[in-house]
């Protein structure tokens, strides 16, 4: 039920692979910028976070949370399945496969999901609430659970979104039924926009705005500010986002940089830092069918910080035995 994008380096090469199509790596692609290539770090005085350290939670500690989110949801799931992976209590139900309980014992993320039985029919639920309310709902039921942070000023709201169903009957497909509202919630600290894999909430509301699910990724912080000899120059910003372009979209006719901000990336371990955040478009030479080639959308982050503690997804890339992702999970 998580919301992801296929911003990624893999969906550049599968997207050729599967077309039947790929083209010459390029000696130096084809860059139009629709960003500013300077001022990437028009701030004074930047700061960086690091996550308050959390008790580590216990198995009866994870019981009491879960009875906790039993009872707002009001779901009859049994929950009576244990399995302890990896430093995350896993509690799960036979009778609905889709409710679930992941906690993770060392930072305390975790998602809920009161089961998904009760909304299997084919036909769209009912007292869905509506875009404009669904925040202020998602946010009472946070507060009734004591999980909105310390500052609830930082918990804003990302977008609105939802799941959706539909059915094949005789070989097609049936109109799509409203399942659920998700309110997304995101991070900001100072002026910044925090991005990357912690610092969101995610809230799923069903019939008469019923509480059906939860996941909550997020950690107290402590500021700690960044001295500015630490800062990369623009010409060094620019030079390694250009390096990664060619690196990630090289063999493309066309990079379209939409977007390069500067933000603060939550690497999901405890560090948030400064970083720039850049959204591109890369055009490839397609099948004849597709005459004006195919647009492939590819993300990534750029650290602004010489000595950068932070856990970049590239990074995780480059560990890999096979290429993954630079985007938001």
């Amino acid at each position: 039920m998580n919301d992801t994008r296929p911003r990624t380096a893999l969906s550049v090469a599968l997207a050729i692979l599967l077309s039947g199509f790929a083209g010459e790596v390029a000696a130096e692609s084809q860059i139009r910028w629709e960003t500013p290539t300077k001022g990437f770090v028009a701030t004074k005085g930047l700061t960086s976070y690091r996550a308050v350290p959390a008790e580590r939670i216990g198995q009866e500690k994870a019981q009491k949370m879960l009875e906790q989110l039993r009872e707002a949801t009001g779901t009859k799931a049994k929950f009576d399945g244990l399995r302890e992976i990896d430093g995350r209590f896993v509690f799960s139900t036979n009778d609905d496969p889709s409710a679930v309980f992941d906690l993770d014992s060392r930072t305390g993320a975790f998602l809920f999901n009161a089961g998904l039985k009760g909304y299997s029919e084919e036909a769209s639920t009912r007292d869905l609430p509506a875009t404009k309310v669904a925040p202020n709902v998602a946010r009472k039921y946070l507060a009734k659970l004591h999980y909105l942070p310390k500052n609830d000023k930082e918990l804003v709201v990302s977008r609105v979104g939802g799941l959706a169903m539909a059915a094949a009957k005789d070989g097609e497909s049936s109109e799509s039924y409203q399942k659920l509202v998700t309110v997304y919630f995101g991070r900001v600290l100072g002026d910044l926009r925090v991005r990357g894999r912690g610092s969101r909430m995610l809230v799923h509301l069903g019939e008469s705005s019923a509480l059906v699910g939860v996941i909550r990724v997020w950690t107290e912080v402590e500021a700690r500010k960044v001295d500015p000899e630490q800062v990369k120059s623009d010409e060094r910003i620019l030079d390694e986002i250009k390096r990664r372009l060619y690196g990630m979209a090289g063999q493309a006719e066309k990079i379209v940089v939409e977007k390069a901000e500067l933000v603060l990336f939550d690497d999901g371990r405890g560090v948030i830092e400064p970083a720039i955040y850049v959204v591109t478009t890369a055009r490839y030479e397609g099948p004849e069918r597709a005459k004006d080639g195919v647009d492939i959308p590819v993300d990534f982050y750029v650290p602004v910080l010489l000595k950068s503690e932070g856990y970049y997804p590239f990074q995780q890339d480059a560990e890999a035995k096979w290429p993954g992702s630079d985007a938001e999970n």
